[in-house]
């Protein structure tokens, strides 16, 4: 998937032709949307509290645009203009994620047609490093820091109403959040992101496999997967370590035969951090700093 800064270059440049600027600020929050799940896994799969292929399953299941959406609903229910606001966080959801389709990642994609397909949608034009990716990059750091001042000025409201609206609120947050478990097995049984084939560590042996952006040691020949598990590889390989895409066939239930392999040279985890941490501070002055002032002002402080 292009990295935050870049989904930002592309989309909230895009929606600034059509969208209010009183609104841009959800775009940025649409941006954030899809990328939850994975967030959620790399900072859960430090504390191993769960197994990490189950967790896996969840957040493939929670990122499709179906729970984007019904996350987005849940959000728009908490603010005046519902409808508005969630036809914007709906469609830059689908935006971002047709968005991620378009960057070639073995083994992965993205699920347009959840619940009632799992296989994954992918035009695969470019690697995650491409130089248009990096202008688009350049445009979204610019972009935040242009608009900083107008949109923390346009600051988000959220509201609590009484009745049926917050209701149907915090049942859309619980469909959210408890949703993706009742499609684990139909996530496994399509073996999404071949979930199945590495759980299945015995009968791996003879298996097709591919491995999206893993760590890479040069010293050793080794890949790590998401998991944690080393996986030895046999056969063409970079001679430097770092992040690599892997197509191969198991030897054995720890080794590979490497098909062909995709060294990156990109940017994409700092650029990701870096517009993540900058679009969650926007955010957060967004909420707290127009209060802030107010009660400043009502006070007659200087």
């Amino acid at each position: 998937m292009p990295n935050t800064l870049c989904h930002i270059g592309i989309q909230a440049s895009l929606n600034s032709l059509v969208v209010p600027r009183k609104d841009l600020l959800w775009v940025v929050v649409a941006c954030i949307i899809p990328d939850l799940p994975w967030i959620a896994l790399t900072s859960l799969m430090a504390f191993n509290l769960f197994d990490p292929y189950d967790l896996r399953l969840y957040c493939t299941a929670q990122a499709s645009l179906v729970f984007c959406l019904i996350g987005s609903a849940a959000l728009a229910l908490f603010t005046a203009s519902t409808g508005r606001i969630f036809g914007i966080l709906a469609a830059n959801c689908l935006f971002h994620l047709l968005l991620d389709s378009l960057q070639i990642k073995w083994g992965n994609g993205v699920n347009l047609l959840a619940p009632f397909s799992w296989t994954f949608f992918h035009v695969d034009l470019t690697w995650p490093g491409h130089p248009v990716t990096a202008g688009f990059t350049v445009v979204g750091l610019a972009w935040l820091l242009g608009a900083w001042k107008s949109c923390v000025r346009n600051s988000i409201r959220l509201q609590v109403s009484s009745g049926a609206k917050s209701l149907a609120g915090i049942v859309l947050c619980g469909c959210y959040l408890l949703g993706p478990l009742v499609y684990l097995e139909d996530l496994e049984r399509a073996d999404t992101n071949y979930l199945r084939t590495m759980r299945d560590k015995e009968n791996r042996p003879g298996k097709f496999i591919e491995f999206d952006r893993v760590r890479y040691r040069a010293d050793e020949q080794t890949l790590q997967t998401f998991a944690g598990e080393r996986i030895t590889v046999i056969g063409d390989q970079p001679t430097r370590s770092g992040r690599v895409s892997f197509r191969g066939h198991f030897l054995t239930p720890t080794s590979i035969s490497g098909i062909s392999y995709y060294y990156h040279r990109d940017y994409r985890d700092i650029a990701s951090l870096v517009g993540l941490f900058m679009a969650c501070t926007l955010l957060i002055q967004s909420l707290i700093l127009p209060h802030f002032l107010a009660d400043k002002n009502n006070q007659g402080l200087p």
